[in-house]
């Protein structure tokens, strides 16, 4: 089989998976704008252009701080933001943490990196 088939193959693959997304939340400013603490156990704003439904499955690579702390994050869909969103809202998803390691790791690394910081903030990317 030659790479150009392989490759090919691959990208179908992925494209199939809408449910795969990646997330770095490198500052402050970052964490606090994308995550999302009045969701029950924590979650994020993921920007996305692909459709989605209230409790999809969803999986999130989730890198956290300047140190790149990856968590594997198997959550659900508890907030969509469409394409014509008034404002200057941007199209996504709120992902809720699962009740894991994982979901809990997260939660905690983000609020050590943001503090007080969001309760402070008047915009953030979903409210």
């Amino acid at each position: 089989m030659s790479n150009n088939l392989i490759s090919n193959s691959r990208i179908n693959k992925e494209a199939s998976r809408p449910w795969m997304l990646s997330l770095t939340l490198g500052d402050k400013n970052t964490a606090a704008s994308m995550y999302m603490p009045f969701i029950k156990g924590g979650g994020v704003f993921v920007e996305s252009d692909k459709e989605y439904n209230l409790g999809d499955p969803v999986f999130v690579l989730l890198t956290v701080g300047e140190d790149a702390k990856k968590f594997p994050i198997n959550g659900k869909v508890v907030w969509v933001c469409g394409a014509n969103a008034r404002g200057d809202k941007t199209q996504g998803i709120g992902v809720q943490f699962p009740k894991d390691d994982s979901g809990e790791g997260a939660r905690v690394a983000i609020e050590q990196m943001i503090g007080k910081m969001q309760s402070s903030m008047k915009k953030t990317a979903t409210l």
